[in-house]
């Protein structure tokens, strides 16, 4: 059912059903199963079966008609590309699931900003708003999908230069399972975070969105990348240790400098990470992690290695180590971190 109605802010409302929003979404209606769509292709139902569970939907019943004509074009071209030998069934999983995870993320980080938008142009209410989005969405996604489209390919070029960058300096140095990476990291988090959530009640969503906002800028300002954000914390990374160093800072300078959010504190560790789904770890993560958690509020803290690369030179004249006491962190033994300070 659709009417027209007046909404909050006197525009004529088209209440769309689900049905028209998913139509234009998917190109089309929803009226194959996936015994259709395996008889298309000349595969298995499990094969199709694999491939939408990998894509993040859950498995569908034998009669249920979930798929559309562009989801068998879709899996068509995907099972050629397997077919051709391209890639291995455990590396298509890994490929499809990565879709299927940044897609969600993606979509949720959407809509919620949308909704955002809408209540505080509008000055609608939660559920008003939704409905607005709902109605709405059509005209939004083209814009939405070239951007992406667009960011994804430059992502891709920026990544592919600095591999490309980083493979030219190695040598041949015997079989290895997987070539750690060298980098520079680190964690920033918000001090007294858990005992300001309860006092800050309904500003503790706007206070998360605004350390986000200034960390994301902060680090890609300064040259680095965003690995993670996991609350009230922000994973960053760097290829060299100047870059890294200089991502630091600028995250202590600016998020200490801005009146609405709590202090922070920060780690930096330089050393050998390997990569997988989208994310490091290892051993370097897992110390970053670990001083963070000690860091004094407005200071960065770091280990040993680190600080003797600074120390010595390596990433310019600006910077000052200075020790800390000895502390036992689990997982690591007792170490002597040691305080950056940076020189203008």
């Amino acid at each position: 059912m659709e009417e027209d109605v007046k909404d909050d802010v006197g525009n004529t409302r088209d209440f769309s059903t689900v049905h028209t929003n998913t139509s234009s979404l998917l190109g089309g209606p929803q009226t194959l199963t996936i015994e259709d769509v395996a008889s298309m292709a000349g595969v298995t139902i499990e094969e199709v079966r694999d491939f939408w569970v990998a894509m993040g939907f859950p498995s569908p019943r034998s009669e249920e008609k979930v798929f559309t004509e562009n989801d068998a074009k879709l899996f068509l071209e995907w099972s050629t590309f397997m077919a051709s030998g391209a890639i291995d069934t455990a590396t298509a999983r890994s490929l499809l699931r990565a879709n299927s995870h940044l897609a969600d993320r993606l979509g949720l980080w959407q809509v919620e900003a949308l909704v955002e938008d809408t209540m505080r142009r509008f000055g609608l209410d939660d559920t008003a708003a939704r409905m607005y989005v709902l109605d709405h969405i059509r005209e939004r996604v083209d814009v939405l999908e070239d951007v992406l489209r667009h960011a994804w390919r430059r992502q891709l070029d920026a990544l592919l230069k600095r591999m490309d960058h980083e493979i030219s300096t190695r040598g041949h140095e015997g079989l290895q399972p997987r070539f750690p990476l060298n980098r520079s990291l680190g964690f920033v988090d918000m001090v007294s975070y858990t005992s300001s959530s309860a006092i800050l009640g309904g500003k503790l969503v706007d206070l998360i969105g605004r350390f986000e906002q200034l960390s994301r800028d902060a680090v890609t300002d300064a040259g680095g990348r965003v690995v993670k954000m996991i609350g009230d914390a922000v994973m960053y990374i760097a290829d060299d240790l100047e870059t890294g160093l200089r991502v630091a800072v600028s995250l202590i300078e600016q998020l200490g400098a801005d009146d609405q959010m709590l202090p922070v504190r920060a780690s930096f560790v330089r050393g050998d990470v390997f990569s997988r789904s989208g994310d490091v770890f290892g051993p370097t993560v897992n110390l970053a992690s670990r001083l963070v958690d000690i860091a004094p509020v407005g200071k960065i803290l770091m280990d040993p290695t680190t600080a003797a690369a600074i120390a010595a030179g390596k990433a310019g004249m600006e910077y000052d180590v200075e020790e800390f006491p000895s502390t036992t962190l689990r997982g690591f033994g007792t170490i002597s971190p040691y305080l950056l300070t940076y020189r203008r």
